[in-house]
């Protein structure tokens, strides 16, 4: 078979894909592996257009398959890795795209998509470093300058971050989501008559585009114009902006039309942790039953287990897990997160593969098992929709004197909970205890009753397991001690 006659269906399903033809180009490509089963090219482009048409699992397949016919193959390597972040797997993203760098370290698009896996990842640091490299090597690289430029937003940098941003513009000047960044960085700047100028250009350019719909319309309700905010965050299709748009309901005392709203739910709606959270709170106070399938009321659903509470070897294991994870890099503080007074640890404390943290991970999984267990049968879609494969993202806190943290809750887990390692012992009663509640203080104000909260003064060893959706903080304390505890979220299917 000549050269020319193998290259055609490669060049063929290249074309199609360029252009958007998805059916044509799979079919070019199963054209060539019809000729060559194992042909690397055809596999790989074959997982692009399986990707674009959402069939994300058979894509990692697909790649899989071609780095073993080929592993020195770096744009493979890249998009193996770049598809794991976009389905959800950051971590298992990082080996491919260092192997990809180390055949070839001046691969941008691999670099770019290192520093995509180390955010998600929570390693703040490391991915700007990495955008860094990227930028360097190409100052206009776009999709480098807009993931820099997006970091440094989410740090509160965005004086620094805006000649990034504004480079991805010229890059990319006809992008929607490039202007809808933009003006994210704009608005944190303090420039919001071009912040709006910005998102409504992202509008123009693709109406309904989520970035823009979302922060223009938060811009509008955080105003107090909730008419005007209210189509544009229903027309984002992004969760939080759902939340919001039914918040605005709310706050134009359209009760029945909230009520109807969340009744008449999406299935995708149905594990909004954004609006699950919101619906408990409007239901409590206006006396509705909770219509929202998530975790009706989710005050009832915490449970506390003595878990390590025992003497000897349980005190000893606490000791153990304190020792693991004093070992990980932890920050004062940390912007976006509600610690106050202490260090929190980045990242998933439980990849770094230290044995009393891995016996701690299969403790709470069997202890998650248990919780679901006790609550079954039940229509709970929190319940009904357990994940098939547990997975766990922990976090190490230490607070130190009047260290606290404000009422948050976990939007994007499942179930939440926290071992308590080593608590105030010379604190006043109900300080460094934990508290639960309906609201953060932010929501709209229903009714002149109080909202209910339940706390909990919790003992060395024991775990707390209780819906992500539901709110919680640590009670300040002013004791000379620490409080130390590791925190988790089950994540979600």
């Amino acid at each position: 078979m000549s050269s020319i006659a193998i290259e055609e269906p490669l060049a063929a399903a290249r074309t199609a894909l360029a252009a958007g033809r998805l059916t044509e180009a799979e079919a070019a490509c199963e054209a060539r592996l019809a000729q060559q089963a194992a042909d690397p090219r055809a596999l790989h482009l074959l997982a692009l257009v399986r990707f674009r048409c959402g069939r994300g699992e058979e894509a990692l397949r697909l790649l899989e398959r071609a780095l073993r016919a080929d592993p020195a193959l770096v744009a493979v390597q890249s998009d193996l890795g770049a598809m794991q972040v976009m389905l959800g797997h950051p971590e298992a993203a990082l080996a491919p795209l260092r192997a990809a760098l180390a055949l070839d370290a001046g691969h941008i698009e691999a670099r770019t998509n290192l520093g995509n896996a180390l955010h998600a990842c929570g390693e703040l640091e490391a991915a700007e470093a990495e955008y860094r490299r990227a930028v360097a090597a190409d100052a206009h690289h776009g999709r480098a300058n807009l993931s820099l430029g997006n970091l440094l937003v989410q740090l509160r940098r965005p004086a620094e971050a805006l000649p990034f941003l504004e480079a991805a513009r010229a890059t990319a000047p006809e992008s929607a989501a490039v202007h809808a960044f933009l003006g994210n960085g704009l608005r944190d700047a303090g420039r919001v008559e071009e912040a709006v100028a910005s998102y409504r250009r992202a509008i123009a350019l693709e109406p309904g585009q989520a970035e823009a719909s979302e922060s223009l319309g938060l811009l509008l309700k955080n105003g107090a114009d909730y008419a005007e905010a209210l189509p544009l965050l229903r027309a984002s299709g992004k969760p939080y902006a759902h939340a919001q748009a039914l918040e605005c309901l709310l706050r134009l005392g359209r009760h029945e039309e909230f009520f109807e709203k969340i009744r008449g739910h999406s299935e995708a709606e149905a594990t909004n942790l954004h609006s699950a959270s919101l619906a408990a709170y409007a239901s409590w106070h206006l006396g509705r039953r909770d219509p929202h399938p998530f975790c009706p009321d989710p005050l009832q659903r915490v449970r506390v287990m003595d878990v390590y509470t025992g003497v000897g070897a349980d005190q000893a294991f606490l000791q153990d897990l304190i020792r693991e994870a004093s070992q990980v890099t932890a920050i004062w503080e940390p912007r976006g997160v509600t610690t106050i007074g202490g260090f929190q640890t980045g990242g998933n404390l439980f990849r770094h593969g230290y044995p009393a943290l891995a016996r701690l991970e299969r403790d709470i999984l069997a202890g998650l098992e248990r919780y679901r267990a006790a609550l079954m049968p039940t229509s709970m879609t929190m319940i009904t929709r357990w994940p098939g494969t547990l997975r766990l993202q922990g976090w190490f806190v230490r607070l130190l004197t009047g260290g606290h943290q404000h009422f948050h809750n976990h939007p994007f887990g499942w179930m939440s909970g926290c071992l308590y390692l080593q608590l105030p012992q010379r604190a006043a009663a109900g300080e460094g205890a934990i508290e639960f509640g309906l609201e953060s203080g932010a929501y709209p104000r229903l009714s002149e009753r109080p909202s209910p909260t339940l706390l909990h003064q919790p003992k060395p060893g024991q775990i707390a397991f209780f819906p992500s959706s539901l709110y919680h903080r640590t009670i300040p304390f002013r004791s000379d001690e620490e409080r130390l505890c590791i925190a988790f979220d089950l994540l979600p299917p």
